[in-house]
């Protein structure tokens, strides 16, 4: 809902629309 998950050189990132101050950094 809102959330997408976006891999760029092996980081992947969740962007949420709803919320853009909410970064979250996985791997």
């Amino acid at each position: 809902p809102g959330a997408q998950v976006v891999r760029r050189r092996g980081v992947t990132f969740v962007i949420n629309k709803k919320d853009p101050r909410f970064k979250a950094r996985q791997g």
